[in-house]
């Protein structure tokens, strides 16, 4: 059995996801993120999961979803881009959170999440060293490569793009974990990416693998492929992502 516990964290809504009767005791901890257009709500199930392998689970809302849900700039990206800055910046919020209140077991941190939540997790990868192990489901990690195939998208449809978009999100450069993939560290890391996504290419996270895993700092990732799958997370891979969590962070 798993207890839900909604709270806030300064301004910022979660979903506490706890094994029974372990609220006050130290657990490893997950935050998990959820994707674009989507809630903390969504991912439930997953968190359900991870909780049922001991682990505490936070599920935040992004800035501009579920609870603080905001209009979309008509600007292409522009609300995504922000969406994914304001997990970056308000994840050390949530992690002190539940340091401070010493919770969290031998220090073992798991970050993880879906599409937009996978390109989150790997943002936090390439600056925080304290992640234990981490999982990015139908998210790139190429995340300069992606914003320039939005761009190119949103002139061929004939929709405004300011010129300078690229220079008014060029935080992405120094988080990007294809610009910067020594940060992974020999950390565990999960890839999961659906051959017919047709929402964020399947290559961009395969090509990565294949051009990382030899080196010595990527002995501990792992890729799964799934053929013909799309842009959706299963219960099956649902599982995975538990199992992988529970081996790395007991």
């Amino acid at each position: 059995m798993t207890k839900i516990y909604q709270q806030m964290i300064q301004d910022v809504p979660i979903l506490e996801v706890t094994p029974d009767d372990s609220f006050h005791k130290q657990l490893p901890l997950v935050i998990f993120y959820h994707g674009w257009r989507s809630s903390k709500e969504l991912v439930l199930t997953q968190a359900r999961k991870l909780a049922q392998k001991n682990i505490r689970v936070i599920l935040p809302d992004a800035m501009n979803h579920g609870q603080r849900l905001a209009d979309i700039s008509s600007i292409p990206s522009f609300t995504f881009w922000n969406s994914i800055q304001g997990n970056l910046t308000e994840y050390s919020m949530i992690r002190d959170y539940y340091m401070d209140k010493d919770l969290v077991k031998d220090n073992k941190i798991g970050v993880g999440g879906y599409s937009m939540g996978a390109m989150t997790t790997g943002v936090l990868l390439t600056n925080h060293p304290e992640i234990t192990a981490a999982t990015i489901i139908m998210g790139t990690p190429n995340l300069a490569i992606y914003a320039k195939l939005v761009r190119i998208d949103a002139k061929h449809r004939g929709l405004y793009i300011p010129d300078d978009l690229d220079q008014l999100t060029s935080w992405i450069n120094a988080y990007d974990l294809n610009q910067h993939p020594e940060t992974i560290a020999h950390r565990p890391l999960l890839f999961w990416h659906g051959t017919d996504d047709y929402r964020i290419p399947y290559r961009q996270s395969k090509d990565f693998f294949d051009r990382i895993h030899t080196e010595s700092y990527a002995d501990q990732v792992a890729f799964i492929t799934g053929y013909k799958a799309g842009h959706l997370v299963e219960p099956r891979l649902m599982d995975k992502v538990a199992n992988f969590f529970e081996y790395y962070l007991e």
